[in-house]
């Protein structure tokens, strides 16, 4: 006997399915973020000539980003979110110009790759704590994320790219699953 107001097991109701999209639209941008970053630590790695151009382009977009999600938190006063787009503009620019100095050539010979990998990814996760502070909490999450995963990065070293990915999908996984399952009565 088939109960009709049971939920199937094996596809989501078009409640679940509207949750999982909303869900997957709210937090692509903190994944995508993420994984751009893993990447940049591996590119840093493998090629240093072109890391700095890739953290030119990648930190305007974490700026982007976190001018997106602060935005509506800031209300519909003028002046204030003038001051919300200089605070942020200024707070990127300031994480720019750092990671513009770490790859000056008067650095190469104290800085290996790995370390300003390392150095850019910990300034990264400070700077989106910092901005989630300032604006959208969830930037914040992004920010512990990423120290956590710096330092993953230094202990695992050569597995860290693989461990980070498999993080990230671990996370998205356990969100996707929660949303799922964390709003249903066991009855």
């Amino acid at each position: 006997m088939s109960n009709a107001n049971q939920p199937s097991l094996t596809q989501p109701d078009a409640g679940q399915r509207s949750g999982l999209v909303r869900l997957m639209l709210e937090q692509w941008p903190y994944v995508l973020l993420f994984i751009a970053v893993i990447a940049g630590v591996a590119f840093t790695d493998m090629r240093l000539e072109f890391a700095l151009l890739y953290w030119q382009i990648l930190i305007p977009v974490f700026g982007l980003v976190a001018l997106a999600i602060g935005w509506s938190g800031v209300g519909d006063d003028g002046k204030a979110r003038t001051g919300f787009v200089i605070k942020t503009i200024l707070h990127w620019g300031a994480l720019f110009v750092l990671v513009w100095i770490l790859y000056l050539p008067q650095l190469k010979d104290v800085l290996n790759a790995e370390l300003t990998g390392l150095q850019i990814i910990f300034l990264l996760g400070l700077t989106a704590f910092l901005s989630g502070i300032h604006g959208n909490p969830r930037m914040s999450v992004v920010g512990v994320f990423l120290i956590v995963s710096g330092i993953v990065v230094a202990f695992l070293d050569d597995a860290a790219l693989m461990m980070s990915v498999l993080a990230v999908a671990v996370l998205v996984g356990l969100i996707v699953w929660q949303k799922l399952t964390g709003g249903k009565s066991s009855d």
